[in-house]
């Protein structure tokens, strides 16, 4: 099941926690530009936010709420969960329950995690063919083709990296938003009070 959720960015399309299906391309054209608005205002350029998105399509179809292979919950113990399949997905739930964030499925949430894991320099990997840092990554100018090879060299590194195709799915979203105008207008302190307000209410539901 997928419906219309809302964030900090406006609108969006996911799956609640508890289901699963795959994004229309017209769904997908929302949530990209949903996740452009909220990286390009944490630093990242519009080539390396393409470059995940090219995986992200692959992964996921962009939806914060997809389970790998639409296996829900217990029945996908191992698999992969979200926008980029973190396996196993208690790998990020846990990380969301762990950290105020009481909805992995949303949206927010999983940005949250990316930037936590730049900031952190984890999940990712140098490799000899893409030297590269997980920071020197999100500030890129390199073409968005040559970047998503390169997040799925260092960072999915799936069973097969021969997967052209993510590269041309990032030339795809490059040439899409490269038409929007990004929305630099993030309510920084609204944000920190909903994290804020996350962990009181963690904090006294535990007493």
């Amino acid at each position: 099941m997928v419906t219309t959720r809302y964030g900090l960015y406006g609108e969006y399309y996911g799956s609640p926690y508890n289901s699963s299906s795959p994004l229309t391309e017209e769904q997908m054209k929302t949530n990209a530009t949903y996740i452009y608005n909220s990286l390009i205002n944490s630093g990242f350029t519009i080539n390396s936010i393409c470059g995940m998105l090219g995986n992200m399509e692959t992964e996921s179809s962009i939806n914060p709420g997809r389970w790998q292979g639409d296996r829900v919950g217990g029945e996908a113990e191992g698999h992969g969960y979200s926008l980029v399949q973190w396996t196993p997905y208690t790998k990020y739930t846990n990380w969301c329950f762990q950290n105020g964030y009481d909805d992995p499925s949303e949206m927010d949430s999983a940005l949250a995690r990316i930037n936590y894991e730049v900031l952190n320099n984890i999940q990712w990997s140098e490799t000899d063919t893409y030297p590269y840092s997980f920071n020197d990554f999100k500030t890129s100018l390199q073409n968005p083709y040559d970047l998503a090879l390169m997040f799925l060299a260092n960072y999915e590194r799936p069973l097969d990296p021969n997967q052209p195709i993510r590269g041309q799915q990032a030339l795809k979203w490059y040439n899409y938003l490269s038409g929007i105008t990004p929305s630099y207008h993030k309510k920084k302190v609204g944000f920190k009070w909903v994290l804020y307000a996350n962990k009181l209410r963690n904090k006294f539901d535990k007493q």
